[in-house]
């Protein structure tokens, strides 16, 4: 009898093992639960894979795709970090990430936890890195990654490097904090090139950035980062790319201790000068803080919550043809470090960087909707981005930006109708977002900029339907989409 036990416990062992092994092409650190039928994917992928809808894959740790190999996965796959071991999906140097969802299909990036328990930061997040040029190094380790070899690494000498391919991609509930100053963003990009296509990219619930840029000249339109604990766009080291069409929508009572922004630019942490200077340009961006109409009472905003959008350490940045609203203070141009030399706001001044035709409204919590580190940068700062050359907008009038209409004007028709229940941030008629946007500055000439008239994400086409969530703690907007399984 003992011996027919030991023969069907062996059985059952082989049984197991045989099952054990992912069918989808590569084994690479996969293990099929014969329980869950999940897909534990572990280590490092050295060989070609691909990931197929019919599964679920679980993330183990740090989870390498190494050896220039491709990761292919299909529109609609579901990929979970797992809490415990704080998965993280990283696309080394190298290497590539085809991560093509659609509309309909959506790849959706999320925590292991039961739906309705998840939270920002279960799990790790997504990571590209690639061979760009930052101003650190040509190989400088990622923040977030402990691992002290080559796969951690990112920099080189070419920023048309190619890392890949994120469309139609959701990632929620990432940004774990690995201890202070040491977090993983939603989505990070280290030095990656502008070979790599970058559209339809959600970060939902962040526990960190939600998108974070460390040297590089990738591209991206169609950003989305709902709920974002600390910043929503992060731009540092050097990046270069340009960014078209992005939207932050924040929650009143959540905000990072470290003080939360919509955008958040440095050059280098110390604030020297150090070349490549960070020089992104982003246009027709809708930052909507944490200062909402509705619902009503309006809910009490967290206090780490500082400015719509932060410049300074010798930050290049220019923000363009963009609607910002709700915030406690508009745009800080902080020249804190280096004490003296050239700033972010002596480069505003000179106009290596812009801020033009940018509606900004609502952002006046401290009454300061323009705001500068010093007596001497704001009365520098102030004449230009009032001038009529700028052509921004500054009011204290919330429903400026035509997104939202006074809900004192509502019918309750109207709100069931037009905004309540379902994501809405095309604009209402007559707002003044609908036209006055230019692209005739050099930094806007790209081809890569859409010459649309309308200022902010959206003009009257919600590119939004269908495959993004958002809060349903942030009204009055809904989360259609959100993944169950």
């Amino acid at each position: 009898m003992k011996k027919q036990l030991l023969a069907t416990a062996l059985s059952l062992l082989v049984f197991f093992a045989s099952c054990s092994k992912s069918d989808n092409g590569d084994d690479d650190g996969e293990i099929v639960n014969p329980v869950t039928g999940v897909v534990e994917v572990t280590g490092d992928i050295t060989t070609a894979t691909n990931w197929t809808a019919d599964k679920i894959y679980l993330l183990k740790g740090n989870v390498f795709v190494t050896n220039n190999v491709t990761l292919t996965i299909a529109p609609g796959t579901i990929i979970k970090g797992d809490r415990g071991t704080k998965g993280t999906l990283i696309i080394t140097r190298g290497a590539k990430i085809n991560a093509t969802g659609t509309a309909e299909k959506p790849i959706v990036f999320t925590s292991n936890i039961v739906a309705g328990g998840r939270a920002p930061g279960d799990w790790g997040g997504l990571i590209l890195l690639g061979k760009g040029i930052n101003n650190l190094g040509t190989s400088v380790a990622i923040e977030g990654i402990s691992d002290a070899t080559d796969k951690a690494k990112h920099g080189g000498t070419d920023n048309a490097d190619n890392s890949g391919v994120l469309k139609y991609v959701r990632v929620e509930y990432a940004g774990v904090a690995l201890g202070p100053d040491n977090e993983i963003n939603g989505v990070t990009f280290g030095s990656v090139g502008s070979g790599t296509t970058v559209e339809y990219v959600e970060v939902f619930r962040s526990g960190d950035d939600a998108f974070e840029w460390f040297g590089g000249a990738v591209n991206a339109k169609h950003l989305l980062a709902v709920s974002t604990w600390d910043d929503d766009f992060d731009t540092d080291n050097g990046f270069s790319g340009k960014i078209q069409f992005g939207i932050a929508q924040r929650l009143a009572g959540v905000a990072d201790v470290s003080g939360s922004n919509g955008f958040e630019s440095d050059n280098i942490s110390t604030g020297v000068a150090t070349a490549p200077l960070t020089s992104a340009v982003f246009s027709n961006m809708t930052i909507l803080g944490p200062v909402a109409p509705l619902p009503t009472p309006v809910p009490t905003v967290n206090a780490s919550y500082q400015h719509a959008a932060q410049i300074r350490r010798n930050s290049q940045i220019s923000i363009a043809n963009s609607v910002i609203a709700g915030y406690t203070e508009g745009v800080f141009y902080d020249d804190a470090l280096p004490a003296s030399g050239a700033n972010s706001s002596s480069y505003l001044v000179s106009g290596a960087s812009l801020f033009l035709n940018n509606l900004v409204a609502g952002s006046n919590g401290k009454s300061n909707q323009i705001k500068a580190s010093n007596a001497t940068a704001l009365a520098a700062i102030t004449p230009i981005l009032t001038s009529a050359a700028s052509a921004n907008v500054f009011t204290p009038d919330l429903y400026a930006i035509g997104i939202y209409t006074d809900p004192l004007k509502y019918s309750a028709d109207q709100v069931a109708a037009a905004r309540v229940g379902v994501p809405n941030f095309t604009l209402i008629t007559g707002s003044p977002a609908a036209t006055g946007a230019s692209f005739t500055n050099a930094k806007l000439a790209d081809a890569f900029f859409e010459k649309v008239a309308y200022k902010g994400a959206f003009g009257t086409t919600d590119w939004t339907a269908g495959w993004a969530s958002y809060d349903p703690q942030t009204l009055p907007y809904t989360t259609p989409g959100a993944v169950t399984k």
